[in-house]
């Protein structure tokens, strides 16, 4: 079975390939993520390093001045409105050879360059090592001083596509208690939401009931373009109208690719002095989003401290990061609960919660870039067999519905885009590894 997807991996990864970087999805994903190119650099290294290297250089060809790495960066060929949403050539900071969305997602570069630079030898090492780890230095930094102002070790986020799981009940519910503009109000008095549906490129190829809701596209939408009015800078934001969240999932991968990433600038003889002190924070702030009440991490508003629930499979990446035994654990033993240990686990929420639905994107389906995540910071728990088990039920899941972009955790069945480049990048990763 191994080998079986392991050529329908590389398969997919090479239909979706585009010079340097690789596509998400053909027609429905058609430009650069930031997570998705570091999750098929990650998946690719072992195969491909030197392939995956470009990958990680292509998508930092979008970081701007001041050190940000956006979470989108346009396919030049590719027409796209939303191009006129963030506007980035407007903004001195922004690269000028390319269009790019002006928020950014979740910080799995180092993660990715770091197996990328075990995998590689002699000069391409070097020459990747000086290439990227200066610009990742750039980007920590940026998100430790300008999205964590006040030093308090966790970094904020201002809308929900920067924290990968975006479209997931937390982050809609707090989305939908924000006071809304007036175009927002009009456009629900008017019963015009639905006209959304024509400008979107996600439902044009797949099934509405698997996405956001119109009503949360749009307030997604009317929030960017929001932010767009106050340059997308953080100390612009006026609480109330604008989210400010300290998200369990960017916070746990950051602390993460922290480590990451004063390893690989300990190699590369890169000086992260500053950055190393603001680092040394990040980790026991992370304790703080633990809620005793519900035995689980949770994402927090970040102006009122209020917990923003319901809890979703975010909390599980603190498997990498915590520092708590006591809550690392607990947070073992509820994995293994039938709620979150379904047929086709790990769903996005508990199948016991009432938000709780298997085919819509982040409302429950299973992901293969987060049971990847999961994996790893099992083993680094040194829970070597549920991670064997997740790792078996991941490749599963793979072998029976295709490189989906998501799959029902219930019945297995593949949901979403198909061939999914970070479905099949981490797939060949799992089928590949050796022992």
């Amino acid at each position: 079975m191994s080998e079986a997807v392991a050529a329908s991996a590389l398969a997919v990864l090479e239909r979706n390939r585009r010079g340097d970087w690789t596509c998400p999805a053909a027609g429905i994903y058609p430009h650069q993520w930031l997570w998705d190119s570091a999750f098929v650099a990650a998946g690719l290294a072992r195969h491909d390093p030197r392939r995956a290297a470009r990958e990680i250089l292509a998508v930092l060809r979008g970081q701007w001045s001041n050190g940000m790495v956006p979470h989108m960066v346009f396919a030049d060929d590719e027409p796209d409105g939303s191009r006129r949403l963030w506007g980035s050539r407007r903004d001195l900071r922004a690269p000028r050879d390319v269009d790019t969305s002006c928020i950014t997602q979740p910080p799995v570069l180092a993660i990715a360059a770091r197996r990328v630079a075990e995998h590689l030898t002699g000069d391409d090492r070097q020459q990747f090592l000086g290439a990227v780890v200066p610009k990742l230095v750039g980007y920590h930094a940026w998100l430790h001083d300008e999205r964590d102002p006040d030093a308090t070790g966790l970094v904020t986020l201002i809308h929900p596509w920067e924290c990968g799981l975006d479209t997931s009940p937390p982050w809609m519910a707090a989305l939908r208690r924000l006071r809304p503009t007036v175009e927002l109000r009009v456009a629900f008095a008017l019963h015009i939401t639905r006209l959304v549906r024509a400008v979107r490129r996600d439902t044009r190829y797949l099934p509405a009931r698997e996405r956001a809701s119109d009503d949360d596209g749009l307030r997604m939408l009317d929030l960017a373009t929001h932010l767009r009015h106050h340059g997308f800078d953080l100390a612009r934001l006026a609480p109330g109208r604008c989210l400010r969240v300290h998200d369990v999932s960017f916070n746990a991968l950051l602390a993460i690719a922290d480590r990451d990433l004063l390893e690989l600038a300990d190699t590369a003889g890169v000086t992260v002095a500053g950055l190393r002190e603001r680092i040394g924070t990040s980790v026991d702030a992370l304790e703080t989003l633990w809620n005793d009440e519900l035995g689980t991490y949770c994402a927090r508003d970040a102006v009122t401290g209020d917990w923003i629930g319901p809890p979703t499979v975010a909390a599980f990446t603190m498997l990498g990061a915590g520092v708590d035994e006591a809550h690392l654990d607990q947070l073992v033993a509820r994995l293994r609960t039938d709620a979150w240990w379904p047929d086709h686990p790990v769903p996005s929420i508990g199948c016991d919660t009432p938000e709780f639905d298997s085919e819509r994107y982040w409302s429950g389906p299973s992901w293969v870039n987060i049971n990847w995540l999961l994996i790893d910071g099992l083993r680094r728990r040194g829970e070597t067999g549920l991670a064997a088990s997740l790792r078996q039920h991941t490749l599963d899941l793979v072998a029976r519905g295709g490189c989906a972009e998501y799959f029902s955790p219930l019945t297995g069945a593949p949901l979403g885009a198909r061939d999914f480049s970070w479905t099949a990048a981490l797939a060949l990763d799992l089928a590949t590894e050796p022992g």
